[in-house]
């Protein structure tokens, strides 16, 4: 119910998390399409510009799991994030202008292209061990492939279960955040979309391989082969690639 106050009728007292919110960025997200976000977060916005300056203006966010979405794009200008996980999300020319990023885990999130002013992203946390989807399955049915060489039933198993599976951009690939997997020959091998962000690819063979889509922020690729690799719509931010070899790779 609004409370008046003389002839001001105030708005009713918001939530800090807004489950309706939440469900409809996360429609965009596993879309991979926020044009219904960005077109009523819009209208929401300018319908209360009179909030601004107070904690209820913007999405109401706070303490929201958002690791590892899909975000590219996202119309996020003051919202309340303060305490959301955000780790591992990908908010490639998101706006983010003037949002409240208190406590918000930011761990190898990408915002190449980003709105940031007036945020605060520096009363954010990098929290590494926050929503890390590493799994030791996907790695070690990698590393038995590369040893055999038999990374063809590799590229079987993952086209089968690991390719866009049931539309969710989460799901996409395999986690492999962080891992070892210096001088394995990988040469040949189905990798798109997958997490590698941090991982050390030292020496590795990814000559031919898929790329495309992949997750390598951070990640180690000293003198690794990449000849011939598909690396279109990779995301190389913070990787090292000193002395890696890229004849006719595709970028």
């Amino acid at each position: 119910m609004n409370t008046k106050r003389g002839s001001f009728t105030m708005p009713p007292r918001r939530t800090r998390f807004n489950q309706d919110q939440y469900a409809l960025l996360r429609r965009g997200s596993e879309s991979m399409d926020f044009t219904e976000w960005n077109r009523w977060y819009a209208e929401y916005l300018a319908d209360n510009l009179f909030l601004r300056s107070t904690d209820s203006y913007g999405a109401h966010l706070a303490g929201a799991d958002l690791a590892y979405w899909y975000l590219e794009g996202a119309d996020l200008r003051f919202a309340q994030l303060q305490g959301a996980d955000l780790s591992y999300s990908y908010l490639k020319h998101a706006n983010l202008a003037n949002a409240n990023l208190a406590g918000t885990n930011l761990w190898r999130a990408f915002f190449a292209g980003a709105e940031l002013s007036g945020a605060n992203p520096d009363a954010a946390v990098y929290d590494p061990a926050g929503r890390i989807k590493f799994d030791p399955l996907h790695a070690s049915r990698l590393r038995e492939a590369a040893e055999s060489g038999n990374i063809g039933a590799w590229n079987e198993w993952y086209k089968r279960e690991l390719s866009k599976a049931d539309g969710d951009v989460r799901l996409y690939g395999a986690y492999l955040e962080e891992a070892s997997l210096r001088n394995l020959d990988l040469s040949g091998a189905v990798l798109c979309y997958a997490h590698l962000e941090g991982a050390d690819l030292r020496h590795v063979n990814l000559s031919g391989a898929n790329l495309s889509h992949v997750h390598l922020e951070g990640a180690d690729l000293w003198q690794a082969d990449l000849t011939g690799a598909d690396l279109r719509y990779a995301e190389l931010g913070g990787a090292n690639l000193a002395g890696a070899k890229k004849e006719k790779a595709l970028f």
